[in-house]
């Protein structure tokens, strides 16, 4: 006469333990991914900026842009050294040199925290430097070479590489 009712309702507490391990296995997953993405991010970020500036003293060069009051008779440029974690844009005021010297700072660009300029493909240092109204290219004081600029995030040991060639054109190839 009496039936007894079952009622299954509601979750095992296996059930309930796999349905945690699973949401914490995907989500430290998500987040260890999401870390190395940033990282990835701002290194790409760094060698986008690097190519940007680059263009921006060619830019300066080609619109007659005055330092300190004056031209710059050598032009406007870019110096690098390998190892540093940042660069240099300068106005060249020495006629024919067409590299950096001490006085010619217009602004140091720092990297991100852990990215450095790993190696220069011409040696230990690079000045890129724009002299208009051609626009002539000097790397290194010499008008028909090209050169690459390779940044490295020193915790991963990833990569980028800017190229700029002897017409002034500037590439992140990788």
């Amino acid at each position: 006469m009496f039936k007894k009712l079952k009622n299954n309702a509601g979750f095992t507490i296996i059930e309930l333990l796999a349905s945690t391990f699973i949401v914490a296995l995907i989500s430290g997953i998500f987040l260890a991914n999401y870390r190395a993405g940033d990282r990835q991010a701002s290194l790409a970020g760094a060698a986008q900026k690097m190519a940007s500036d680059i263009r921006l003293v060619q830019n300066y060069a080609l619109g007659l842009r005055e330092f300190q009051g004056v031209f710059p008779a050598g032009g406007w440029g870019v110096h690098f050294e390998a190892g540093n974690s940042g660069y240099i844009i300068f106005a060249d005021n020495d006629i024919a040199e067409y590299d950096y010297d001490a006085g010619e700072e217009y602004a140091a660009v720092s990297l991100p925290d852990n990215v450095t300029i790993d190696s220069i493909d011409v040696g230990a240092f690079l000045d890129i430097v724009f002299l208009p109204p051609d626009p002539v290219t000097y790397m290194n004081s010499a008008s028909n070479i090209s050169a690459q600029i390779i940044l490295k995030d020193n915790q991963t040991g990833s990569t980028k590489t800017i190229q700029v060639n002897f017409l002034g054109l500037v590439d992140v190839v990788n």
